[in-house]
């Protein structure tokens, strides 16, 4: 009788393991031909931030671009990665009971889903480009040099008269100007 009870709750406590435990997302990054890869120090990729449904977890890339979440219980997530340098696709990953995983990637939003399979390969898309950016080889180290250029902005008097703060100086020198000659023109006349 008792290892029959026993064995009952082993079987009770296994199902309840199974129900709590969830599923494992994992993914890696990586960055194609078109897209220049991100220099670090040690030869590794920089840790990316790798958010799971808007920020409810989150989890810091390796050095090869891997990543995980443990124990995510069935439902539907998004998975971003957040980066200032570079565009990730967003991706659903739907979680049935069972533990099976489907993978929709939305590239662009408008375009088509895609399914792809798990683990998640996140290739970055493009990289942002917040100025102008030219390369200049160092000679003496023999490396390719990447500088950030922003042009300078030329001077521009409509841009100036624009300006609200310029509309803020002007408007009150001027009634200075006009408001004697206006009482002046009452009180004479």
């Amino acid at each position: 009788m008792s290892t029959a009870r026993f064995t009952f709750i082993g079987l009770l406590w296994a199902a309840l393991a199974s129900c709590i435990m969830g599923a494992t997302i994992e993914g890696r990054i990586s960055y194609p031909a078109n897209v220049p890869p991100p220099v670090s120090i040690d030869g590794g990729l920089p840790s990316l931030q790798v958010v799971l449904d808007g920020g409810v977890r989150s989890t810091l890339s390796t050095h090869d671009g891997r990543f995980s979440f443990y124990d995510v219980p069935a439902g539907r997530y998004t998975v971003d990665i957040h980066s200032p340098v570079y565009i990730f696709s967003q991706f659903k990953v739907d979680i049935s009971t069972t533990g099976d995983i489907r993978v929709l990637e939305f590239k662009y939003p408008g375009t088509p889903k895609l399914a792809v399979s798990h683990p998640l390969v996140v290739d970055a898309l493009a990289q942002v480009q917040y100025f102008q950016v030219r390369q200049v080889e160092n000679t003496i180290v023999g490396r390719v040099l990447t500088l950030v250029l922003q042009p300078r902005e030329k001077f521009s008097v409509i841009d100036l008269i624009k300006n609200p703060s310029f509309l803020a100086l002007i408007v009150p020198l001027f009634m200075v100007w006009v408001l004697p000659k206006l009482t002046e023109s009452m009180l004479g006349t």
